[in-house]
């Protein structure tokens, strides 16, 4: 069954009615916002954020599924339809699920609204490495959107936040690319600015956040948006055409930044181990907070240079799990589709991370150093 019977599959239930929208807890991502999102205004009754075979299987009726993972399609019956992009090899093969989900509910959206959401696929199939291909495009406000989707388990109550990011997707505002720059001025309300000189890594993207107010083409063309992916995104676009989700995302980049000043304190207050393997140096933390800002203090104190690095935390969707992740800057020397065995959860396909089951940070991190 290739991808678009999945598609064709998710239509029909579509069209049929009566049919719920389920994708994955944890962290959110743009991809899975907006196709929550599409869903709910194309006629879902419910949208729900769960993680597990066990969860999924008490929801009842018709369900779509987007970006829940491949892997849970043989696990379910005829009545459920997964709309997912992880079981591939390799990222090119097929679309990530918020495309899938916007042919299976026949969206039309503007050329404008269509390059935003192309890009918002190409970066979540390929993470920052798909700035090569963006110029101006790329990922900053977004942030402020899953982050605010994040927060919820079960049932997505806030049905009001789907429904604003819908109009988003079908909004008609057409603006030349420096008009973006007024959508970029929610960063000077963030309280972070006095952080944001002091660790100028950890909180990079504050800071080009910041200059994208004044110019974000400029902002965006810098070397600093290309090494991290940084450009206009279809968050900046949603709060120009629906002022509405200000709010919103303002409330999501609050708790975004909030990660960064996390991890800045984690780092300075000693809460981590440090491990080092033949491949690679691995950093062990017995918290769940995001691995990217937790990289970024660990260099912005001097902790870590220039060297091969993974970086372990707990996991936010499987209990008694870690998340091992690599940086973007590490993709030639350290691949973590590498690690095999029964306490491999989960390995994305392109390498950047994989999640394992272990006792401590620490155990998972010596099972990743020895395979690498």
């Amino acid at each position: 069954m290739s991808w678009l019977d999945d598609v064709l599959k998710a239509s029909r239930l579509i069209k049929s009615g009566g049919f719920v929208a389920v994708t994955h807890g944890g962290t959110a991502h743009a991809d899975d916002t907006v196709a929550a999102a599409l869903l709910r205004r194309h006629g879902a009754e419910a949208v729900y954020r769960l993680n597990t075979v066990e969860e999924i299987l008490e929801v009842g009726g018709g369900v779509v599924l987007a970006d829940i993972g491949d892997a849970f399609r043989d696990k379910l019956p005829e009545r459920y339809a997964v709309l997912d992009h992880h079981g591939v090899s390799d990222p090119s093969e097929e679309p990530s699920s918020v495309v899938q989900v916007m042919y299976a509910v026949g969206a039309r959206p503007t050329p404008l609204v269509a390059t935003l959401i192309h890009f918002l696929d190409l970066f979540d199939r390929y993470g920052p490495g798909a700035k090569r291909w963006a110029g101006p495009y790329g990922n900053s406000l977004n942030n402020g959107l899953t982050k605010y989707f994040s927060d919820f388990h079960g049932v997505v109550k806030d049905e009001k936040f789907l429904d604003l990011v819908a109009e988003a997707v079908y909004a008609r505002l057409e603006v030349d690319l420096p008009a973006f720059h007024e959508a970029f001025k929610l960063a000077e309300r963030l309280p972070y600015a006095d952080a944001a000189e002091r660790f100028p890594r950890t909180f990079q993207n504050l800071r080009l956040m910041l200059s994208a107010a004044r110019d974000p083409v400029a902002a965006a063309a810098t070397k600093e948006a290309y090494e991290t992916g940084f450009g206009v995104d279809f968050g900046a676009y949603a709060v120009l055409a629906v002022p509405e989700l200000e709010p919103y995302v303002l409330k999501g980049l609050e708790k975004y930044f909030g990660d960064a000043a996390k991890a800045v304190e984690l780092v300075t207050s000693g809460r981590y181990s440090l491990l080092r393997g033949d491949a690679a140096v691995a950093v062990a933390v017995e918290d769940n907070t995001p691995p990217a800002p937790l990289w970024n203090a660990l260099l912005d104190t001097g902790v870590l240079s220039n060297e091969p690095t993974i970086i372990v935390v707990r996991d936010r969707r499987t209990k008694g799990a870690y998340t091992v992740w690599r940086p973007d800057r590490y993709a030639s020397v350290i691949d973590l589709r590498r690690l095999k065995g029964d306490a491999v959860v989960f390995k994305h396909v392109t390498g950047f991370m994989a999640v394992v089951k272990a006792s401590t940070a620490e155990e998972a991190a010596e099972y990743a150093l020895r395979q690498l």
